[in-house]
């Protein structure tokens, strides 16, 4: 979950979270996180990533008040507007103040850290699951 392809994977089903074979086809579907949070989202795999994406885009908000051009708020503002709704990178861009290229490398970042915290969510949920199942063999 650490790797490259980890990070390629997030950005992939980012690109289209509202459809498409890169989030529908996903290697990311086999995450427990999204095994475990199926019957949530009616036993759709796909809706459930795409849950799951979004809480993990949410996570980069920070408190207060948005700001376009506020340092706290780039993370956020980069992933929800380019990949929640789906606004072009020029506009983008030019609301945030930022050169395309300054963009792209912002861009990037913001795509590792959902991807460390997707991670870190699948990371947690396996060891909730490790002391319930260490928990229920005490029990037997």
């Amino acid at each position: 979950m650490h790797s490259p392809s980890f990070v390629q994977m997030i950005k992939d089903a980012l690109s289209q979270l509202w459809g498409g074979p890169k989030l529908s086809q996903s290697p990311l579907l086999r995450l427990r996180l999204v095994r475990e949070a199926l019957h949530q989202h009616d036993g759709v795999p796909t809706k459930t990533l795409r849950n799951i994406l979004r809480t993990a885009v949410d996570k980069q908000k920070p408190s207060g008040e948005r700001s376009m051009t506020g340092n706290d708020w780039i993370v956020y503002n980069i992933l929800d507007l380019r990949f929640v709704q789906n606004e072009r990178i020029r506009d983008i861009a030019r609301r945030m103040a930022l050169s395309e290229s300054d963009y792209y490398r912002k861009q990037r970042a913001a795509i590792q850290q959902v991807a460390d915290t997707v991670a870190r969510m699948e990371t947690n949920l396996a060891a909730e699951g490790s002391v319930a199942s260490d928990e229920h063999q005490e029990g037997d």
